[in-house]
């Protein structure tokens, strides 16, 4: 098990309405233990949002692609985190 915080977009997120291409069974199914999205935010939408996932390396990397994650930054600290439980 491995865990990371995702730093998402909070305008696309919540025009979106936190809504992903998956369901409860599938990420069960792709290894995703748990999801922590905070209720509570600043107004502000230019702000990131911070989604913390829990699960094997393969609900990690499906939870990035839900989230269409293209930030290099990210990439890098996923696959550093990737490795390490590996």
């Amino acid at each position: 098990m491995a865990e990371f915080t995702f730093f998402v977009d909070a305008e696309p997120f919540m025009m979106a309405g936190a809504e992903l291409a998956a369901t409860e069974q599938d990420l069960i199914d792709q290894g995703v233990v748990s999801v922590d999205i905070p209720i509570a935010f600043g107004t502000d939408l230019g702000d990131r949002i911070p989604v913390r996932v829990v699960g094997s390396v393969e609900g990690l990397c499906f939870y990035a692609k839900l989230l269409r994650i293209d930030d290099e930054i990210q990439l890098c600290d996923l696959e550093r985190i990737i490795a390490a439980a590996d």
